[in-house]
């Protein structure tokens, strides 16, 4: 009877191990774009026209000597490549450079690798930067992309990098939405998403509203504060054009 009792429960406790463990995987994925799948709700309540989304991963990879180095790196992920659109590499004082970009099977979704090389001291700094581009905002609920990023993230050395992530969209200009300042417009939606305002840019037809929100896990420094959330609202330069809104985590990533 132990024995049949020991069993009974050893067999328990291995299905519990392995639901706690499905459970982690699950909120592992949701955590990779919990972010933005926040702002994509902000963006809804809005009435907001979403443009365009993205999601950034960017690390170091080390040091090397010179141009053979750096060439001989890029060979090395060739065979990572078959699907890919490889660029030429771009040499010059500066850098050295390449990319390779894959449509995905999600409408208007495309990835890319960028590898970049910096002189450094003497000797140069290998970097990759993974984007993952679209346009959809269904392909972001699919378990398939969330399971990418992560795969994207080991085969590319970029398992301590944040996942930046950034929406693009705009509030049409004959849209019903009264709409207060841009700054008021900013601050309400740095409160929807749970963050406090950290310090802000106020000009005519701009403004820009950095935050920090203390669950979400990514963050940066700026003059002491931590902040992991920017908002920036952009009135239209003609007739029209409405009000561009860019939301990014931990920042925006691009001229905005």
């Amino acid at each position: 009877m132990n024995m049949v009792r020991t069993i009974f429960f050893g067999f328990i406790f291995i299905i519990l191990g392995y639901s706690y463990l499905q459970a982690t995987i699950s909120h592992a994925h949701n955590n990779n774009l919990s972010e933005i799948e926040s702002i994509l709700e902000l963006a809804h309540h809005e009435e907001l026209i979403v443009q365009e989304w993205q999601l950034r991963m960017r690390e170091g990879q080390g040091q090397i000597k010179g141009q053979d180095a750096f060439l001989q790196h890029v060979h090395n992920l060739n065979n990572q490549f078959t699907d890919w659109d490889v660029s030429d590499v771009h040499m010059s004082e500066a850098e050295w450079s390449v990319s390779a970009t894959r449509s995905l099977n999600q409408d208007d979704c495309f990835e890319r690798l960028s590898i970049y090389a910096y002189e450094q001291n003497g000797s140069y700094e290998i970097i990759h930067t993974y984007e993952l581009n679209g346009t959809s905002t269904q392909a972001l609920g699919e378990r398939e992309l969330h399971e990418l990023l992560e795969e994207r993230r080991t085969l590319f050395s970029l398992q301590d990098s944040p996942v930046y992530s950034q929406v693009t969209s705009v509030r049409a200009e004959d849209s019903e939405y009264v709409e207060p300042s841009l700054m008021e417009q900013a601050r309400a939606m740095i409160s929807t998403l749970g963050a406090k305002e950290i310090e802000s840019l106020n000009e005519e037809t701009f403004v820009s509203v950095s935050a920090y929100n203390d669950v979400w896990t990514d963050a940066i420094v700026t003059n002491g504060n931590k902040m992991n959330l920017q908002v920036a609202l952009r009135s239209g330069d003609t007739m029209g054009s409405g009000t561009t809104v860019t939301i990014g985590t931990p920042i925006i990533t691009t001229e905005y």
